[in-house]
């Protein structure tokens, strides 16, 4: 995307608060196209494999979500406001719901692969959306149904055992050193904090 040469970083919020849905935000930069460049966000940007947030911008409509870099661009049907004003935002509920449960049940499929499959399986891809999720992963042969079954009701299993999720930041040497490299699981992400 063109034009964000000169734009500070954005403030990331869903990292600190991703209960928080509602906010009020400035805006830095509007760009051809109805992008728009918040100095703070908590709209989920499209990211590993995750559709992003929906919701509303000062009256329009917020449609999709990229991260560039540590800056966040939002695509609005309209631009009914001006850069430097501060605009009300509302994060769609829903769709933040759904998109956090399929983001949630890859992790849950792909700890079932391993477990009926071998250590050998790898996340070697994913697309999670609101009406459906993917895993792809690594193995050597096609999964048999009777694999594919057991899979699924340890999944299953693991579901109906609610257990908690804690989410936490960690030097990524802190991290790597008390979880390995599974942490890496569709591909490392940037920055010193994982």
């Amino acid at each position: 995307i063109k034009g964000l040469g000169d734009i500070p970083e954005t403030a990331l919020g869903f990292y600190k608060d991703d209960k928080k849905l509602n906010f009020s935000a400035k805006v830095l930069k509007i760009l051809p196209g109805n992008l728009v460049v918040l100095d703070q966000t908590y709209f989920y940007p499209r990211s590993g494999g995750e559709e992003p947030d929906h919701g509303t911008m000062g009256g329009s409509r917020v449609v999709d979500i990229d991260k560039v870099k540590n800056i966040v661009v939002h695509h609005v049907d309209r631009v009914t406001f001006a850069k430097g004003v501060r605009v009300d935002c509302i994060v769609d509920a829903d769709r933040r719901r759904q998109l956090t449960i399929h983001h949630t049940a890859t992790h849950i499929v792909n700890a079932a692969a391993r477990k009926v499959l071998g250590e050998h399986i790898w996340q070697a891809g994913a697309h999670k959306d609101v009406d459906l999720a993917r895993l792809d992963v690594t193995h050597f042969e096609r999964i048999e149904p009777k694999d594919l079954r057991r899979m699924e009701d340890l999944a299953n299993e693991i579901i109906q055992m609610e257990i908690p999720i804690h989410k936490l930041f960690m030097a990524r040497g802190d991290a790597e050193a008390k979880y390995g490299f599974r942490l890496y699981q569709g591909g490392a992400p940037p920055g010193d904090q994982i």
